[in-house]
Order: C-alpha cells, then sequence, then structure tokens
C-alpha cells in the first residue's frame, strides 16, 4: 500500500501543460527526493500516483478525474482509430464501444459506470471504459484480460468471458465494495440498467448512450499502470 502526500505544482507548469490546480498526490517515501530534484516528476509518473491515490478516495473524485484525462491526453500519441488493442506480456484487451443493449459485465463506482465488458467472438474481452480508471479498476480489467491458457482455459474456465461472467457474479462481495466506495464488477443479463424481473436501474439505464472515452487514452492509462504495478504485490 502506498502512502501519499500531496504536492501543488506551480501555477506557470500548470497553465503550460492546462493541467488542473489540485493536489496532486506523490508517494510520502519520495518526497524529499522529489523536492531535492526540483519538483521534476514525468508525466506518467502523476497519473499512476493518481490511479492509485484514487482507488482510495470516497470523495474528490470529480476534481481528480480531469487531471488523469489530461495526463492521459499528454502522454498518448495520436490515433484516430475507434478501437485499439491493449496488451501485456500477459493480457489482452480489445479497447471500443460495446453495446449497451447486450449482456455486459461493467466496472462501477458508486452510481459511476467505470467501463463496460462484452465478449469479442473468440471470447477473449471487449471493453468501453468511460471515465478514468482507478488502481483497482485497472487490476480487474488486467486479471479479466489475463492469456488464456491452451489446456486450462483462464482460471478454469473456458475463455475470458467466461471468467468474467463468474468473477462478476460474487454478489457479496460487491457490495460490501460498493459500501467501502471502491469500484466492484457488476453483471447485466438484460443490458446496462435492467435488472433480472424487467425493472430498470435509473442510474445505470440512462448511461447507455454515454460515449466512451477515446481509446488512445484508455490504451495510455492502461500501460502506464501496467508498466510501474509490482508483479508480486
Amino acid at each position: 500500500m502506498i502512502h501519499f502526500t500531496q504536492i501543488h505544482w506551480q501555477d506557470e507548469l500548470l497553465r503550460k501543460f492546462e493541467l488542473p490546480n489540485i493536489g496532486y498526490p506523490v508517494p510520502v517515501e519520495a518526497y524529499d527526493d522529489i523536492l531535492a530534484g526540483g519538483g521534476q516528476v514525468d508525466f506518467a509518473s502523476m497519473l499512476y500516483w493518481l490511479q492509485e491515490y484514487s482507488a482510495g478516495q470516497k470523495e474528490g473524485l470529480e476534481e481528480i478525474e480531469p487531471a488523469m484525462v489530461r495526463l492521459a491526453e499528454i502522454l498518448a500519441p495520436v490515433d484516430p482509430r475507434e478501437c485499439l488493442t491493449a496488451q501485456g506480456d500477459t493480457w489482452f484487451l480489445e479497447l471500443g464501444p460495446v453495446n449497451p443493449r447486450t449482456t455486459l459485465v461493467t466496472i462501477q463506482r458508486g452510481d459511476a459506470l467505470i467501463a463496460a465488458i462484452a465478449p469479442r467472438d473468440d471470447y477473449r474481452l471487449r471493453v468501453a471504459i468511460y471515465r478514468p480508471p482507478d488502481a483497482k479498476a485497472i487490476r480487474y480489467l488486467l486479471e479479466l484480460g489475463k492469456t488464456p491458457h491452451p489446456k486450462h482455459g483462464v482460471c478454469l474456465r473456458d475463455n475470458n468471458w467466461e471468467y468474467a461472467l463468474d468473477q462478476a457474479n460474487h454478489d457479496f462481495a460487491a457490495a460490501m465494495a460498493c459500501e467501502r466506495g471502491e469500484s466492484y464488477l457488476s453483471y447485466w443479463q438484460y443490458g446496462l440498467g435492467v435488472y433480472h424481473d424487467g425493472s430498470r436501474s435509473g442510474e445505470f439505464y440512462n448511461l447507455r448512450n454515454q460515449p466512451p472515452m477515446i481509446s488512445r487514452l484508455v490504451v495510455i492509462q492502461l500501460g502506464v499502470y501496467y508498466e510501474r504495478y509490482p508483479e508480486d504485490a
């Protein structure tokens, strides 16, 4: 677990890169080195620290998220394609719009929709991201997107989609995470915002037409986290 303090960067730097004027989290153990180095921090580290920091915050996300988006915009190369892939040594995800009227696994936080997940034809995962994912949400995505074993599938499930459905049906764990204000998995068999009895969730049904985040911004957010998160954590 990372313990954070905050730094307020100089107005000149914030204006130059169009960054929000907020307290930016830095690890306590790195604080003295950052000050000794004249406050020089790379943008990728700033984004990673925001991802970790925001995972533990119940309030103030409306201030943190614009900073995460802006850092992703600074870091991401220009790519106009609607659909992109993101992958590491052990995981793969396709990024792009999904149909909100089909069966979905979602990552939610409170009444916010973070991500919607649907199967591809090969049962790997296609993901639409709607808000900057915090560290826990990203860990869910990397876990669900892990590369299938040629014989044993994904954690003894046949494929990534079956594994995602299995993980999203842990109602007690989701309820506890929701109560703590954390990201959690949810299952929508009849499409986003429609319950099993046909009734609707106003908060999530009304998000069916929400456009997803630009894929190139999602790729950089996943990549920044994957490159920095310790494998043995």
